[in-house]
């Protein structure tokens, strides 16, 4: 095997093992109440090791948060799978007060230009005169993000299943 395998190998056991220390403290502390040291101990890493990984614990927030983005993703691009939105809205309002906290700044900036960049992927290549993707991928990821902000905060009240047939028709793909 060459080197470069095996160091491919060794950084995704590291980033594993970092993704699974942080969803066993995720459920058994609050967000703000973790701190990188808690999350590189419970990983069993070193110091050093965490970093050549991650800045922070919003960076692995934001590295771990894709299979809950993907759904809002596709959504945002036009093409949604109304089951999977549906189970990922049940999955955010079951965690519900982490959920919030995610939104909020620092991380909530940070997330939307994770999941704008994920629907920018998304878009199709052909849009020759129309909005920049990159700038359509935001605006769809800013209301996105505040439309879940307001139902999980409970300012607006909403069925799981309404809020996600409403997401899959807001953007249809051009």
């Amino acid at each position: 095997m060459s080197e470069a395998h095996d160091l491919d190998r060794r950084s995704q056991r590291t980033r594993k093992a970092i993704f699974e220390a942080f969803t066993r403290l995720i459920f058994t502390r609050r967000y703000n109440a973790i701190r990188t040291t808690d999350l590189i101990e419970e990983a069993g890493v070193g110091r050093s090791t965490f970093y050549e990984h991650f800045r922070n614990k919003d960076d692995v927030m934001v590295w771990a948060i894709d299979p809950v983005f993907e759904p809002l993703a596709e959504a945002g691009a036009g093409r949604a799978s109304l089951p999977r939105l549906h189970f990922v809205l049940d999955h955010l309002w079951e965690r519900r007060a982490l959920a919030r906290v995610m939104f909020e700044p620092p991380l909530g900036p940070k997330l939307q230009r994770k999941l704008a960049a994920m629907i920018e992927a998304r878009l199709p290549s052909d849009r020759a005169g129309t909005v920049p993707a990159a700038l359509t991928a935001a605006a769809v990821a800013a209301s996105q993000l505040a439309v879940l902000r307001l139902w999980l905060t409970g300012e607006v009240p909403c069925e799981p299943g309404i809020l996600a047939r409403q997401l899959t028709e807001w953007r249809k793909a051009p």
